[in-house]
């Protein structure tokens, strides 16, 4: 009685094996990691045009940086960066507020400052934009840099989309003394 299959000869079935090994160590190199499965979406802007994202339209309109900063009572010295911006919800105004305001320098993460009032989440109006500042507070000797504005709704990055506007630090101007501006409905 002759054996209608027959078995691969050694060989090949060690050839089979190392070909699918190295299948599938090219499917896990071209396989996005967690961080970039659920990253952000940017949406990239540029100052004095209008960038509009998930729940979220801004306006970048300045950048600059000072070493004494001014919002009306309140005044501190250090190395700030100025941001004026004005910005909308776009759908809704169930409190929807600018909760993500972060600089990014080098890789390193500074969030907008607390200290003078800003429009750091502020409550913002369905297509009615917000006139105002975020002041960022950088270390005393960073003075250059690949900086990122990152502006969201939600302070949970993932799976949303965010207003970025890439810039180059040392070529901001800067003054010894700034005003940041008071929050207010936008002059359109």
């Amino acid at each position: 009685m002759a054996r209608a299959d027959r078995a691969l000869p050694r060989w090949a079935a060690w050839s089979i094996g190392a070909g699918l090994v190295v299948a599938a160590w090219f499917v896990a190199l071209v396989t996005p990691g967690e961080e970039q499965i659920q990253g952000p979406m940017p949406l990239v802007a540029a100052v004095g045009e209008e960038a509009v994202a998930r729940n979220i339209a801004a306006t970048v309109t300045d950048v600059r940086r000072t070493s004494e900063l001014h919002a009306g009572d309140w005044s501190a010295e250090g190395n700030w960066v100025v941001v004026e911006l004005d910005v909308a919800s776009v759908a809704s105004e169930d409190l929807v507020s600018l909760n993500h305001a972060e600089l990014v320098v080098d890789g390193v993460r500074y969030g907008a400052s607390d200290r003078p009032d800003s429009l750091r989440k502020e409550q913002l109006s369905a297509g009615i934009p917000t006139s105002g500042g975020l002041a960022f507070e950088l270390p005393a000797d960073l003075a250059s840099g690949d900086a990122t504005l990152e502006l969201a709704v939600s302070s949970d990055r993932r799976l949303d989309s965010m207003i970025m506007l890439d810039f180059d630090l040392a070529a901001v101007p800067t003054a010894p003394r700034d005003e940041l501006p008071e929050t207010g409905w936008a002059n359109l």
